[in-house]
């Protein structure tokens, strides 16, 4: 491999995050390319299997060099395409990155559709945007922008597979009905909903259990949730900055023994955690990119449950899903100026998707596993990565 086919990514990979599993997926597909990567910040809580971390090793090591030379100049160029994520109204301006490249790709995930005109002229200033939706490339498109190309997140095809029969659940959770809900407690999420049908759902159905990974690593936007007319409150943060969401969901109606609270676990750990569920639930109000835990889910082979908006609008679908149709707009809410595409669902069409499932598991069965397939042969990440590296060495 010469340097000038070396690729930088910006952000830093992880086992906790979107963005994080993302980066650490694409290090891994270039690594196979063998275009790089070039890291430019260090891993956090990174949980890589022994072959992952011997293959990212020299970039780790290198990473080290750069963060040394980063700190004595405080910038760095570089001959090769650097990747930067991008945040709403796409902070940072490119000349605030730490890097740059012989061409500069902004790489973003907005959920606020509120763009100011400085906004617009700063994605103007990078050579490529890469969005991870329909909707969001459609917004940038109507905003004027036609420097935008849409490449989806992917799924670790060889991690995230169908459970063989009679394995984890039975000595998980004996008897029990698992649903599973997963993503960074908050408003926008849609905890509030599933804790809403769930609460019906369990008052007909006792053997119900609630898992989920509700962990929160920006607790500023979980208060959000208290918006809702389906939960009171937010929960506390407590001793060690633990999130007390056992206590708030007992405060909301939710018995003790009708919940597990699985914290924040590691990419890695979650196909054992899915083998146990038989549905999983994502109401969301909006999804800036198809939704990663979803589309692990559906993978997996869990007849999952999708609202219709937003980034889901590209995986949810009643051929290999359960899309929530009832929908309404969303009014915009601090820290959002612009919600368009956002949609409420409606929780009692949550509980009938919960109930169709409970009801009729050979058709649930059936029905996921057509996901499986469409997830293999739509979103594997060697497939959009190749895409992603294409529109690269195209500019």
């Amino acid at each position: 491999m010469s340097e000038a086919e070396s690729i930088a990514i910006g952000w830093r990979l992880s086992s906790l995050s979107g963005w994080g599993v993302y980066g650490t997926n694409l290090a891994l597909q270039l690594k196979s390319m063998g275009r790089g990567p070039v890291l430019l910040a260090p891993a956090h809580r990174l949980d890589l299997d022994t072959s992952e971390a011997q293959a990212l090793a020299p970039a780790f090591r290198r990473q080290a060099d750069l963060q040394e030379i980063l700190g004595k100049l405080g910038h760095m160029e570089f001959d090769f395409p650097v990747l930067h994520s991008l945040r709403n109204d796409f902070e940072p301006a490119l000349d605030r990155q730490i890097a740059h490249g012989s061409r500069n790709i902004g790489i973003i995930f907005f959920e606020d559709t509120n763009f100011s005109a400085e906004g617009l002229a700063r994605a103007r200033d990078y050579d490529l945007i890469i969005t991870g939706s329909t909707w969001n490339k459609e917004i940038l498109e109507a905003h004027g922008l036609t420097h935008v190309v849409n490449v989806f997140q992917g799924i670790d095809a060889n991690l995230f597979r169908p459970a063989e029969p009679g394995g984890d659940k039975a000595s998980n959770y004996p008897g029990r009905f698992v649903i599973f809900s997963g993503g960074k407690l908050e408003y926008r999420k849609a905890q509030d909903v599933v804790i809403a049908a769930f609460r019906q759902f369990h008052g007909k159905h006792p053997e119900a259990l609630l898992i989920f990974a509700w962990g929160n690593q920006w607790p500023a936007i979980m208060p959000t949730v208290a918006r809702s007319p389906f939960v009171t409150g937010a929960p506390d943060i407590g001793a060690g900055g633990v999130i007390e969401i056992g206590t708030w969901l007992e405060a909301n109606g939710l018995p003790g023994e009708s919940f597990v609270d699985l914290g924040m676990p590691a990419n890695r750990a979650m196909p054992a955690i899915l083998a146990s569920v038989d549905a999983a639930l994502f109401p969301n109000r909006c999804e800036p990119g198809t939704n990663l835990v979803a589309m692990e889910t559906m993978a997996a082979g869990v007849p999952s449950i999708l609202a219709a908006n937003t980034g889901q609008l590209d995986i949810a679908d009643a051929v290999h899903s359960f899309p929530l149709m009832r929908q309404s707009p969303v009014a915009p809410y601090p820290p959002y100026a612009g919600t368009e595409g956002w949609a409420e669902p409606d929780a009692d069409e949550a509980l009938e998707m919960l109930e169709a499932i409970f009801a009729d598991r050979q058709d649930a069965a059936r029905r996921a596993a057509v996901g499986v397939g469409f997830m293999r042969d739509q979103f594997s990440w060697p497939g959009q990565i190749a895409k992603l590296v294409a529109a690269i060495d195209g500019l």
